[in-house]
């Protein structure tokens, strides 16, 4: 490969490395927060997805969700 063509190469990658591992620290703290504070606020609810960084918590409004039996 030529000297030019590698730099960005790496520069590209390393970046997308940060990227996502900013966006899993982030996600984490949005997860603590979620789990603390939905209870406190009424006619919400927890609701949990699983994705390519991991679990993901919500606090959604009840009338978002579809009803349950």
């Amino acid at each position: 490969m030529n000297d030019r063509l590698i730099d960005p190469v790496i520069a590209v990658v390393l970046g997308t490395g940060v990227g996502m591992l900013l966006s899993v620290f982030g996600q984490k703290l949005l997860n603590q927060h979620y789990l603390k504070t939905c209870n406190d606020r009424p006619n919400h609810n927890l609701v949990m997805t699983q994705g390519f960084l991991g679990d993901t918590y919500y606090c959604i409004h009840k009338a978002y969700l579809a009803p349950t039996k």
